[in-house]
């Protein structure tokens, strides 16, 4: 699953992408289709017809469905929940959540932009959307909707650290570096903020402050294998191969270490 969209991107996105694969590969690896048959289209019109007495048990079908990577299912009951109006906007980003996950972006994205610009929801919208178009690549619009989560919410963690990713995104390293600290200096402990300054760090050539703070994480109770790549992503973007490769292997097989390492090479390669 790790960097597997390699294959589809352009030499003038190497260093974007070697961001965008270490910290959203969430999004990767799901290619169900959800256009709708007859007989689906039939399943959501009688979802439309949900009592106000069976919504929340839908609901709470479709986030366990959700839960259990059942997305197509989760989809359709989050369908008929939100085919109820008025629709809840909280819900409404939720389905939206779950397309994205699916990898049904332009799907997502009309979820989100139903949630009206008054709502008290608005700033998952906005989130959404910009990761949204941060899986599209169109990172121009990755920011618009960053800058609007931060003009709306100018405290809030997630919209500081989006913010930061959408700079990175459009190799503006030290703006968004900006952001990972502020975060940083509020919350020290926050993993995803200092995950990404590293990572940002690295993608500007700042690679001993990043392998610093990135080894800490790594070395921590809370390490992951997450960490440990994003650890080897940043010793492959420094050339450091052999480490890189001895950080591969501790969570891939050694044909996804190799592929790895190609990539990593390929990037290097394409920022000098």
């Amino acid at each position: 699953m790790y960097l597997e969209k390699r294959a589809h991107m352009t030499q003038s996105l190497c260093r974007r992408f070697a961001l965008i694969a270490a910290i959203s590969f969430v999004l990767a690896g799901c290619s169900e289709s959800f256009a709708a048959t007859d007989a689906e289209d039939e399943q959501q019109a009688q979802q439309a017809q949900l009592a106000p007495e069976q919504r929340d048990p839908a609901l709470r079908l479709a986030r366990a469905s959700r839960a259990a990577g059942d997305l197509a299912s989760s989809i359709n009951l989050y369908r008929g929940v939100t085919a109820m109006k008025p629709a809840d906007p909280a819900i409404m980003i939720e389905l939206g959540d779950t397309l994205l996950q699916a990898g049904g972006v332009d799907d997502a994205i009309d979820a989100y932009n139903q949630v009206p610009e008054t709502s008290n929801a608005r700033l998952g919208a906005l989130l959404g959307l910009e990761r949204a178009y941060f899986a599209l690549g169109e990172f121009g619009k990755e920011l618009e909707y960053a800058d609007k989560a931060v003009a709306l919410a100018p405290n809030d963690e997630k919209a500081l650290i989006g913010c930061g990713v959408a700079l990175d995104s459009l190799d503006r390293h030290e703006e968004a570096q900006t952001y990972y600290r502020t975060v940083i200096a509020a919350t020290p402990h926050n993993l995803a903020a200092r995950n990404d300054l590293a990572l940002s760090l690295a993608l500007s050539g700042k690679f001993e402050e990043a392998i610093e703070i990135m080894t800490s994480i790594a070395r921590s109770t809370t390490s992951t294998p997450r960490t440990r790549q994003n650890l080897a992503l940043i010793y492959g973007l420094m050339g450091e191969r052999e480490r890189a490769k001895e950080l591969s292997l501790v969570d891939l097989s050694p044909s996804d270490t190799e592929a790895n390492l190609q990539f990593f090479d390929l990037v290097r390669s394409a920022s000098k």
